[in-house]
């Protein structure tokens, strides 16, 4: 009986053991398309990684597009920017742009080299004969890799094909159900490499709260442009914790009662009260019990005829007086209607809400030293 039950709990144990698995592809094709599957498949997308280098866009009709919505363009998934979370794009130490999200992208904006070497650049006799990936070393990538429990000379191998322009695509579980489905898509759609890890718990804990807070550049980490870690509060739900609950449907004016719109969505930010470096790995229920619902942005419909043709503007919500009903926006009906359109099937970037913010002059409430302090 002590022997069945040892081997019980050593499936059970078995069982809840994180792993990583990871696949690097040829093609960014094949990448897209895994991406697609993974997304009909409803994988859970927080539990998705991706890093990819970018393309250069050469397509004109990109020159005008934010920096985050330009590079999504230009590597093919932008059928799937919608779903990933935790999407940035970043400047690493190669002085090469790459797109990431998910776990492993969020430990990437989060690295910090203790080590850094400073940036190598591309040798010039390399660049002229045209081989723009000779001797460039991107220690973030392999250090964010040896997290995850992947050995160093593996590390070293997916970092050298990343670099040389070959997507990576994970999925970080402790259920093998999900692993299995995730193996025979990485396979249906030609990887050329595939790998299998052990990922600690307080790894995993600590990536999930990176996705929350957001990006933070590190060491020689640049991140150029990042979604928005803001949750969507679509339908009428109403969170507890929220201090505006404005439901869809209500109408917004102005000072003056001109009508603006009607809510259509509010995008909240989560904040947590935790400060400084070491707190990354406190655990779930340490981050859960002091979080904080902050309303970023009223989402409000104009326009149109019979649902058709619609406009959607994100207005900053500290212009908005939640209380009243209808709700009253400090701006006028030509702020309000000139503001960047705002796409409800798109994730909304940092640049995105830097041109919102600027239309209507407000600070960026992201660039505050201290997450304790009330926005």
């Amino acid at each position: 009986m002590a022997e069945i039950s040892t081997r019980a709990e050593g499936r059970q144990e078995s069982a809840m053991l994180l792993r990583t698995l990871i696949a690097v592809f040829d093609d960014t094709i094949d990448a897209e398309h895994v991406l697609v599957a993974l997304h009909r498949s409803d994988q859970p997308s927080e539990q998705i990684s991706v890093v990819l280098r970018e393309e250069t866009a050469g397509n004109a009709n990109l020159a005008n597009r934010p920096v985050l919505a330009r590079a999504i363009a230009a590597s093919a998934l932008e059928v799937a920017s919608g779903w990933l979370v935790g999407l940035a794009s970043l400047i690493l130490p190669d002085r090469a742009s790459y797109l990431v999200a998910g776990p492993l992208g969020a430990v990437l904006t989060s690295s910090r080299d203790p080590n850094p070497t400073g940036n190598k650049g591309r040798p010039p006799s390399d660049e002229a004969q045209g081989n723009p990936f000779i001797d460039l070393e991107n220690r973030q990538l392999i250090r964010a890799l040896t997290t995850f429990g992947f050995g160093e000379g593996e590390a070293t191998y997916m970092e050298r094909r990343v670099v040389s322009g070959s997507p990576m695509i994970s999925a970080t579980s402790d259920d093998l159900e999900l692993l299995r489905t995730v193996h025979q898509i990485f396979a249906r759609f030609n990887a050329v490499y595939l790998g299998l890890a052990h990922t600690e718990h307080h790894v995993a804990s600590a990536a999930a709260r990176a996705l929350r807070l957001g990006p933070r550049s590190g060491g020689e980490v640049v991140v150029s442009d990042a979604i928005a870690p803001l949750r969507r509060r679509s339908a009428n739900e109403v969170d507890e914790q929220e201090s505006c609950a404005l439901p869809r449907g209500r109408l917004v004016v102005t000072l003056q009662g001109e009508e603006i719109g009607t809510v259509e969505d509010m995008l909240n930010e989560t904040l947590t009260p935790l400060g400084g470096e070491a707190d990354i790995l406190q655990s779930s229920d340490e981050v859960e019990a002091s979080e904080r619902v902050i309303p970023r942005y009223v989402v409000v419909a104009y326009g149109g005829v019979l649902g058709l043709g619609r406009h959607f503007a994100a207005l900053p919500a500290e212009l908005v007086d939640c209380d009243a009903d209808p709700a009253r926006a400090r701006m006028t009906l030509e702020e309000a209607h000139s503001a960047p359109r705002y796409d409800p099937d798109a994730p909304l970037s940092r640049g995105d809400e830097v041109a919102i913010r600027e239309h209507f002059n407000v600070g960026r409430y992201w660039l505050r030293e201290n997450l304790d302090a009330e926005p």
